[in-house]
């Protein structure tokens, strides 16, 4: 036990960094303490003796991780060989007295199981003309085998028989299929702990939940220690690269809860997680987790893989399973949506137990048992403030201001979520309460002293961002640059901003053509009574511009 302990307590902290290690939210990990590390090491180790007992007999079991690695070498692909051989086992009691007519349809309906490449049709034919109502389409192959065995007489169900190992061997087989991913089945503390991944990872958001253990966001990552703590759970999971031991701890891609008594025949999958969330309804992957769980708990009790499973809500026998004293984790059985299922081993059905799962989980400061959030109210107070919002307790708290404009306080990640800062007064508010203007926020206050409307387009700008101008109907205004330069001009006699409307061509000093408002083409500028053009008037002689003044002299000569 005093080794086992050491190992659990190694892991721990060489999971605990490695949590860390890409993620800027750590100062719940800096609370972790020795006094925690080891009472959950300890607490640990002495609930999972029975798990352990059990899991250890694996030819899988890795001693190191405390978890079953069940991969390509533990599965393959069906030998048909084998399925052929314990079909025809199974099915020799009833073909004792048939004539070879008969038998030869049997060996027909053994091939639809045996020779999946092969046109089915005369192999379904002669399914149907011994069992008519076995075959159906879609109907998963073991099960109509089983309804073949039925009406041949050779199903003999009852609890022990040759019939029910053989079968099971025969299902086993015949749904064997080759993984191409390595899945850990562990009761190691650590894997509770990094159940679900560290929010704020540098890399980007890879299943994270109410159970990552680097912020105080939830109140239910407490639940990670609890599950750790307990007799009957342990976590079922898939990382980014099994062969790089830290993605176990901070890269899980999906992971499961699943609670289990050795030797009782009653198992308990809960919702399975993923890397989009908490999946509701059906899943395959779940299916296929459940199935080699199955698989492994059979062999190493060495019973037939023969279970009944059912969704868990409203299941038929009644079954309910409680969470345990004090435990703070998240409850996701109990919920219908996300399909937890409950198992039943043929060889239990009338003298399994129920059980509680979870219980009290540790403050990660002091180790004291505690059922909500991560310290115990003592620990809480030493340094730590209380967000107004959610109600966590944190070290970092940033003043705000309501929606009804009182001050209070709050943590980081209900700073971020619900309030945005007003970028002249230098308060955060509401998101409901500030308007983005020129992508900064800006409250309502702020927006009157600071702020105005283009008069042209009827956006909200900051006053640093409108131009001086004269509408069309020569009314002062305010426009923003996108307006400025596409419907006003800027008078290049008297530099102020006009409509483009109220814009003219005339000819300025030295006859450049340039272009000047209504008001200074009426006070500067005048008509060339040959050309119709306008010219500076200064620059007219006797009504007209310097070129036809020079035209009409040589003409006169």
């Amino acid at each position: 036990m005093k080794k086992l302990v050491k190992l659990a307590i190694d892991n721990l902290w060489t999971g605990i960094a490695d949590y860390r290690r890409y993620t800027r939210e750590t100062a719940v990990l800096d609370d972790i303490s020795d006094a925690f590390v080891e009472r959950l090491a300890e607490d640990s180790v002495e609930a999972k003796a029975d798990l352990r007992g059990l899991f250890s007999k694996s030819d899988a079991w890795n001693s190191d991780l405390q978890a079953i690695v069940i991969n390509g070498t533990k599965t393959h692909n069906p030998d048909f060989s084998l399925v052929r051989n314990l079909a025809e086992k199974i099915l020799t009691p009833a073909t004792l007295n048939y004539d070879l007519e008969k038998r030869a349809l049997v060996d027909r309906a053994i091939n639809f199981f045996v020779r999946p490449d092969e046109c089915t049709t005369d192999y379904i034919a002669a399914i149907q003309e011994l069992a008519p109502r076995a075959y159906a389409p879609n109907k998963k192959k073991s099960r109509v085998f089983k309804a073949l065995c039925c009406a041949l007489g050779v199903a003999d169900e009852s609890k022990g028989s040759l019939f029910q190992k053989l079968f099971a061997q025969f299902a086993d087989e015949l749904n064997g299929k080759q993984l191409d991913f390595k899945l850990f089945v562990s009761i190691n503390p650590v894997h509770f702990l990094t159940m679900s991944n560290p929010k704020h990872d540098e890399r980007g958001t890879m299943l994270t939940s109410c159970h990552s253990f680097n912020v105080t966001d939830y109140e239910y990552n407490c639940g990670c220690s609890g599950y750790a703590r307990d007799k009957v759970t342990f976590i079922v999971f898939t990382a980014a690269d099994p062969d790089e031991p830290e993605t176990l701890n901070n890269r899980k891609t999906s992971r499961q809860i699943f609670a289990y008594k050795p030797y009782n025949g009653l198992l308990l999958q809960s919702r399975l997680y993923d890397t989009n969330g908490g999946t509701r309804g059906h899943h395959g992957d779940s299916d296929l987790y459940r199935d080699l769980i199955q698989r492994e708990i059979s062999k190493l009790e060495g019973i037939p893989n023969l279970w009944k499973t059912e969704s868990y809500v409203g299941n038929k026998r009644h079954i309910y399973l409680d969470t345990g004293c004090g435990f703070g984790g998240y409850p996701d059985w109990s919920y219908a949506s996300f399909n937890a299922k409950i198992s039943i081993h043929e060889y239990h059905l009338d003298d399994f137990e129920t059980f509680d799962i979870g219980t009290y989980g540790l403050c990660i400061c002091c180790g004291a048992e505690i059922s909500s959030n991560l310290y115990c109210e003592d620990c809480h107070s030493e340094g730590r403030e209380t967000c107004d919002d959610c109600g966590c307790y944190c070290e970092n708290i940033t003043g705000v201001l309501n929606e009804y404009g009182e001050r209070i306080y709050v943590c980081e990640s209900c700073l971020n979520e619900g309030y945005g800062y007003c970028c002249h007064c230098d308060e955060y508010y509401p998101l409901c309460h500030l308007t983005l203007v020129d992508s900064d926020y800006v409250c309502q206050s702020c927006i009157e002293a600071h702020c105005a409307e283009c008069a042209s387009c009827g956006e909200i700008h900051h006053r640093h961002n409108l131009h001086d101008a004269y509408d069309r109907y020569g009314n002062e205004v305010l426009v923003c640059d996108d307006c400025r330069y596409e419907s006003y001009e800027c008078c290049q006699h008297c530099g102020q901003v006009h409509h483009e409307d109220n814009m003219h061509s005339v000819h300025g000093r030295r006859n450049y053509e340039i272009r000047v408002c209504d008001n200074c083409l009426n006070n500067y500028y005048d008509e060339c009574e040959h050309c119709g053009e306008y010219f500076n008037t200064a620059d007219l002689t006797n009504g007209l511009c310097p070129d036809c003044y020079r035209q009409e002299d040589e003409d006169n000569e």
